[in-house]
């Protein structure tokens, strides 16, 4: 008989432990999660922090924003900035590509990607920071949309809510802050650094929501892109919301399709988890998700897995719903309850061909009558713009309709687009606007997401050819090249934003009057901001959300305010 040998002890060294397979595993895990989403927290973390230091950075520029010398000079010291950091972001990746590992390039890309998205909207919330220097208030002080969520923050700052249907994030954050005391307990302060905030990371989220469907260039591009075009400094929270919501719906679609291979507890959990940011969207502004939602609900019935796993697919669902309804019902059933409200603000913008995708006029120079835009570069009456994203909404469905990342955009864009026709067609019957010009917002967003999604995959398709017809493998530059068009692209459209929001006097009927009212409010300390017109300025009055009583017969109204000769504020009136 064989009698086995004793165990030995093994003694450990000092300092030393016993290896365990419960041990080996949880360090193989470690490294997996630092391998996999140590990248993604670093790009997270480089686009924000890019998008709101640049932003901090425009606080340093000290030239005038109200004479054009300045304006211009402030604008040439932000650009310069903007090119020395780029330049040291294509440095960094070029060296990667020549000299670095498979994996030191492609972390690098995703880096340099996630900043070049913070340059971009950084860019604008730079200029907004410089057009606004000396003065505390927000952009248009207390008028139009202004008035209204500053009225609700004070019912918040006083009373701890409000009573309106209004998406209530705002308010709500404007509100709480002031109670707290931070912006000296003055919600105009803090909404000024609110909509800067906004501007300056629409970027960064548009380009992260897209990372989660798309590798990094193809993102910047399809994030960037819609989010420089839709820049709206006055109400930056809309375009904000939009931008992030179309890739939420891709990934939605993505994982609808993929959830058999899911187990039930992980559909459900990646349900809720995409529930939770579209109730935290809807928060912030409701109107993309409603006129989305035809086009979802078609695309989700194309997506479903009907043979392979409908069980998952409906935990998927209801997970989604669930986690929506946890952080939104509420909200939900206040604005369904609000469902009879009339909206009759009509505007030139309600008297446009309904069919007009051009550029939106931010100026009485470029939009001289109500129903006209600028003819740049026309074809049978299209603009430019329109033939470029007709051609880019063709190639896109040709090449991806089966793709989720082009299922998504084109839901929201045919959704927009009945919705758009269905409200303007009743306009005259039910005499009520019911927002729908704020449609074309999503119409444009969506074709042009879809444009660059023709590109992408066109590039796709030819890259095969292109290796082989290469005569040695040898590494290329593409990243370099891509960041470098995206980062001037991110500059230049910035430019024209910024550019078009500083401060200019009423009487030429530019939309940097807006700016210019800023200037024109005393600080609470009783002077005047530094650059107040003839150095004199009046008290900021006092907010009172005021509710207009629907009326008949519309009346519409030209947009921009127009001076008398006295002084005194004439309205034009439109054709009707």
């Amino acid at each position: 008989m064989t009698i086995a040998p004793p165990l030995e002890t093994v003694t450990p060294a000092p300092g030393g432990d016993i290896s365990t397979p419960a041990r080996r595993t949880s360090e193989r895990l470690a490294r997996t999660l630092a391998r996999r989403w140590g990248p993604a927290v670093g790009e997270c973390v480089v686009a924000v922090v890019t998008a709101l230091g640049f932003t901090y950075w425009g606080r340093s520029v000290d030239n005038n924003p109200i004479t054009r010398i300045g304006q211009v000079s402030g604008l040439s010291n932000l650009q310069f900035r903007l090119a020395l950091v780029v330049l040291v972001i294509l440095l960094v990746v070029g060296w990667a590509t020549a000299r670095g590992s498979e994996r030191v390039r492609a972390v690098t890309v995703r880096l340099a990607a996630a900043a070049v998205a913070g340059l971009g909207t950084g860019f604008i919330g730079a200029g907004q920071v410089f057009a606004l220097r000396g003065t505390p208030w927000p952009l248009n002080g207390p008028y139009a949309d202004n008035n209204r969520i500053l009225g609700w923050a004070e019912q918040v700052l006083h009373t701890g809510s409000m009573d309106a249907f209004y998406p209530p994030a705002v308010p709500y954050l404007l509100g709480y802050t002031a109670k707290a005391g931070l912006f000296d307990g003055e919600p105009a302060f803090g909404l000024k650094w609110l909509f800067i905030a906004f501007v300056a990371l629409t970027g960064p989220a548009a380009y992260l929501a897209w990372r989660s469907c798309l590798r990094p260039l193809p993102a910047l591009a399809v994030g960037l892109l819609p989010a420089l075009q839709q820049t709206l400094p006055l109400k930056p929270y809309s375009p904000f919301v939009l931008v992030v919501l179309v890739p939420l719906i891709a990934k939605l679609l993505l994982w609808l399709r993929a959830s058999p291979r899911f187990t039930a507890r992980g559909a459900a959990l990646r349900g809720g988890f995409l529930g939770v940011l579209l109730g935290l969207l809807f928060l912030v502004y409701a109107g993309w998700h409603l006129w989305s939602l035809p086009g979802v609900i078609v695309a989700g019935l194309f997506f479903y897995p009907w043979r392979t796993g409908p069980l998952r697919g409906l935990l998927l669902l209801g997970g989604a719903l669930a986690g929506f309804l946890l952080v939104a019902g509420v909200y939900l059933r206040i604005l369904l309850g609000a469902t009879g409200t009339r909206d009759q603000w009509c505007s030139g913008f309600a008297m446009t061909e309904p069919a007009y995708i051009g550029t939106s006029p931010l100026t009485d120079r470029a939009w001289d009558e109500p129903g006209e835009y600028p003819g740049v570069g026309e074809f049978a009456g299209l603009h430019v713009y329109a033939v470029v994203a007709l051609i880019g909404l063709g190639v896109a469905v040709a090449l991806g309709l089966r793709k989720a990342v082009v299922v998504a955009p084109l839901a929201c864009f045919a959704s927009a687009w009945f919705i758009r026709f269905w409200l303007a067609g009743h306009m005259e019957a039910d005499q009520q606007i019911q927002l729908f010009p704020r449609t074309m917002m999503q119409i444009q967003v969506t074709l042009t997401a879809l444009v660059v999604l023709a590109c992408v995959l066109a590039v796709r398709k030819l890259a095969p050819l292109v290796r082989r017809a290469a005569s040695e493998p040898t590494r290329q530059f593409t990243a370099v090249g891509g960041l470098l068009a995206l980062a001037l692209a991110g500059g230049m459209i910035g430019s024209y934003f910024a550019n078009q929001y500083l401060p200019t006097v009423p009487g030429e009927r530019l939309v940097g009057s807006m700016a210019w009212e800023s200037h024109q409010f005393r600080k609470p300390d009783g002077t005047c901001p530094k650059y107040a017109d003839r150095h004199t300025c009046r008290d900021f009055p006092h907010r009172a959300v005021i509710e207009s009583a629907p009326v008949k017969r519309m009346v519409c109204e030209y947009p921009w305010r127009k001076l008398g000769p006295d002084g005194s504020v004439e309205m034009r009136s439109s054709r009707r």
